[in-house]
């Protein structure tokens, strides 16, 4: 039985154009109301711009962002997670010392980028964070810093994920998304992290929970859910590790396949 339903967004949710269709999801949303079946947006996205993406909803609906870090259900936040202000210190330091990487670091209030950084990199947050400062360093940030979002050259980027994690086990994991795309998020505060709160609050068997995803930085709810479904645009890893796999991103696959199941 279906009792809920998350789906990722980059690569999975939305098109390639970052978009929607907006009258098949409104159909897909009506009927999960009318089977009482929660829908979850989880995605390494900023809170505030998931939001954006659902703005007539948003307080209708929950929340795993920042790759499981910050869990809110409509409106009402679940489980946020901090990292030790000395411990910040010492991944800035690792990450500025690695050539041809770009990073933001995220807090609950606002995604934060240094003034250094190139133009275009700052200027391509829009499409990622709604709520950015552009700082001259980081030494005195008033918010709680739970994550950071590399890029990396594509080539280097599974070495980079190793040698970080290695260097702050315990304290910060690496996780891949794609396309030189790298979090690091606290040990143990994935997706399913948040989507078991939820699912506890709710009262809801993973058994019943139904995901959607397209990275390595979906592994683990696809391990916890039920059924899963990988994207056929996905790497062949998190194709095979999938319960199901459907058709792209661009063909709004996941919203035909969420009305194929509820009806």
């Amino acid at each position: 039985m279906i009792r809920a339903i998350a789906t990722d967004i980059d690569g999975t949710f939305l098109t390639t154009n970052r978009t929607y269709d907006h009258q098949l999801f409104n159909t897909a949303f009506q009927l999960m109301q009318q089977r009482n079946v929660k829908f979850i947006v989880a995605s390494g996205d900023q809170y505030y711009f998931l939001r954006s993406l659902f703005p007539d909803i948003a307080n209708q609906i929950a929340f795993v962002a920042e790759n499981g870090v910050l869990t809110v259900d409509q409106e009402e936040e679940i489980a946020c997670g901090q990292l030790k202000m000395n411990d910040v210190e010492d991944i800035i330091a690792y990450v500025d010392a690695i050539s041809d990487t770009y990073y933001v670091v995220c807090g609950r209030q606002f995604a934060y980028v240094k003034d250094t950084m190139p133009e275009k990199f700052k200027q391509g947050l829009h499409r990622f964070y709604t709520r950015t400062k552009v700082v001259k360093d980081f030494s005195s940030l008033n918010d709680k810093i739970f994550k950071f979002a590399l890029v990396v050259p594509p080539a280097n980027m599974r070495t980079i994920a190793h040698n970080i994690n290695t260097k702050f086990a315990g304290i910060i994991r690496a996780t891949a998304s794609g396309n030189g795309a790298i979090d690091l998020i606290i040990p143990e505060m994935d997706k399913s992290y948040g989507l078991k709160k939820l699912l506890n609050r709710w009262q809801i068997s993973p058994t019943d929970l139904v995901v959607f995803g397209d990275g390595e930085n979906d592994l683990e709810m696809f391990e916890l859910a039920g059924t899963s479904y990988a994207m056929r645009n996905a790497p062949t890893n998190v194709k095979e590790a999938a319960t199901h796999t459907i058709g792209t991103n661009d063909e709004q696959a996941v919203l035909c396949t969420i009305i194929d199941i509820l009806k």
